[in-house]
């Protein structure tokens, strides 16, 4: 926890009516949509000391340049609308929350551009943009809620991408602000960012020991470093602004296939996606659409595996494509469902967490996926996943990678079941890699795969950047950058407590079961009085200082490994499924 006069000094920086040190919101920050077996809570301090609302770039940039020299571990965070662990805390510290950033500070006709700022919600901004004739060419599912600056920092594709590609395609330029304070426009920064950039004149505005900023007019062009910030979770800067493309607002329409098999749709998929181009190809398995139905939001479809394929375009181009869509679908004897349900449908894309309701929790899982490779990865996790009860669902990017989705049902309450069913989001990734597949989103529970997600030659080079800017590893620790364990102090103390009882009572069994052993070459080890007990449980005390001192060091990606094996066996037995 922070002491009182850190408090207040954060409160002066960020003003007191955007900083919060408060139980309900520190309790409110300390967790993202997911739920979360209690147990995390333990490995890791995910528990904040205060929740900070920067509302310009050179509040953020004040505010961590004193969590540096105070030591304190700092969390970006949007809305939290992820469920991949980006925004909790591993080492306690302070949410800086950026929704109160939301401006709309240029829209640029000319280079089809429009800059905002890093804390506005994605529906905002297409309602605002449509007033104006444009629209961004991709946004994600959770647009209704979810910020431009999050969907930046934790990558991925969404609506529009299938035609665009994702959010690493949109971004023009970011505004970022490192974790020593400095504010950097991306594209102007260049390589000399990694190596020793203090003092360089690219940064356009100087930190003072004061905490105080202003401009200093240097503006020197580079190479653009924009793609590393994009995907990085926040762990190499706060993003503050983003420059995005935009396009103009044109008709979209959307349409409804459903086939009766899995290998039907998506051989309808493969050539839908090889023929026409659409704005947004989506698809949702039986179980899924079952799911809806349970919740009376599933409409009435010929078959049960629902393909969605929206067109973009001028009115022509939109009925040529339509035309085709029409095509292949009937090719794979599917139905192209009534225009009513495609607009369900259409109106649905922001709203899969409707099947919560069946749970009542949902852990999530994402993974890309070949498309070729589809039907063999679908086929193998209902081998796998025999016996649970879970949907899946998936959209196609512009390279032909199935973003796959999957949401578990489970029930929190159920504290033991729930904690070995977690490691299901773990293995919907391992089987989607074993299929030629990659990570969906890095976060914390995908630390492990940083290396061959960004590539060796980028991860080295963010490696460099955060060891230079952030040597401590304050900003966002845990995420992208595997970082150990943070026990809890009630978990420390049940080692200890275990190590004390289980020596004295390990050596009493040993007493009793080969005693002759024992005096011949130990004998000091035999309980005999009293004083011979306590020096057992000094022992046992000493052994559990040593494994709570291990434990600390241990890689939260290691323990993800190790754990998914023992999950996966008490799920089987808790739950008695295979």
């Amino acid at each position: 926890m922070l002491k009182e006069r850190q408090l207040t000094e954060l409160a002066d920086i960020v003003g007191e009516d955007y900083f919060s040190s408060e139980e309900y919101m520190r309790k409110l920050y300390s967790q993202d949509i997911a739920a979360l077996p209690g147990l995390v809570h333990d490995l890791l301090d995910t528990s904040v000391s205060a929740v900070a609302q920067p509302t310009t770039s050179e509040v953020v940039a004040n505010l961590l340049q004193y969590c540096l020299k105070e030591r304190i571990p700092v969390v970006p965070r949007g809305h939290g609308t992820s469920g991949y662990g980006g925004v909790l805390a591993t080492k306690g510290g302070i949410v800086v929350e950026m929704t109160r950033m939301n401006e709309i500070y240029n829209i640029d006709r000319e280079n089809m551009t429009v800059e905002v700022g890093a804390g506005i919600i994605w529906g905002k901004l297409i309602e605002e943009l449509e007033d104006e004739g444009l629209t961004v060419a991709a946004y994600p599912s959770s647009a209704p809620s979810s910020t431009v600056g999050g969907w930046v920092a934790a990558g991925g594709t969404g609506i529009g991408s299938t035609k665009y590609g994702g959010i690493r395609e949109q971004v023009v330029d970011l505004e970022v602000v490192l974790p020593d304070g400095q504010i950097i426009k991306t594209t102007k920064a260049g390589i000399g960012l990694f190596q020793g950039y203090k003092g360089l004149d690219y940064m356009y505005h100087p930190g003072t020991d004061k905490y105080q900023w202003g401009p200093s007019g240097h503006d020197k062009p580079g190479d653009d470093v924009t793609g590393l910030f994009v995907d990085s979770n926040g762990t190499l800067g706060i993003i503050t602004k983003v420059k995005l493309k935009i396009i103009p607002l044109r008709t979209i329409q959307p349409m409804v296939a459903s086939f009766r098999s899995r290998k039907l749709m998506i051989g309808a998929l493969k050539d839908i996606l090889e023929a026409t181009r659409p704005f947004y190809l989506h698809f949702i398995t039986n179980d899924f659409y079952r799911m809806l139905g349970e919740v009376d939001k599933a409409p009435e479809t010929i078959g049960e595996w629902i393909v969605l394929s929206t067109y973009e375009g001028s009115d022509a181009e939109v009925a040529g494509e339509v035309e085709k869509f029409h095509h292949f679908v009937s090719r794979y004897g599917g139905t192209v469902e009534s225009d009513e349900i495609a607009n369900h449908e259409w109106a649905e894309r922001f709203y899969p967490l409707r099947i919560k309701r069946l749970g009542p929790s949902l852990a999530p899982s994402e993974v890309y996926v070949p498309l070729e490779h589809l039907e063999e990865y679908l086929e193998h996790l209902d081998r796998h996943f025999k016996g649970e009860k879970y949907a899946v669902e998936g959209a196609i990017d512009d390279l032909g990678e199935v973003a796959a989705l999957a949401w578990f049902l489970d029930d929190e309450r159920r504290k033991i079941s729930f904690l070995m069913g977690w490691y299901r989001s773990l293995d919907f990734i391992k089987l989607g890699l074993q299929h030629g597949g990659r990570a969906y989103s890095i976060g914390m529970w995908n630390a492990g795969h940083s290396l061959s997600f960004f590539g060796r030659k980028n991860y080295g080079l963010m490696e460099r950047m955060k060891s230079q800017t952030d040597p401590k590893n304050r900003l966002n620790p845990g995420k992208v950058f595997p970082a150990s364990l943070n026990l809890s102090i009630r978990f420390n103390l049940l080692i200890l407590l275990v190590a004390t009882i289980a020596v004295p009572v390990v050596l009493w069994f040993a007493g009793l079961l080969v005693p002759d052993l024992i005096m011949a070459y130990v004998p000091w080890l035999m309980l005999q009085d009293v004083m011979s007990v306590f020096i057992a449980m000094v022992i046992g005390l000493l052994i559990g200082v040593v494994v709570v001192e291990i434990a600390n060091i241990v890689p939260i990606t290691f323990l993800l490994a190790i754990g998914a094996h023992f999950m996966r066996l008490g799920r089987r037995i808790f739950k008695g499924s295979k």
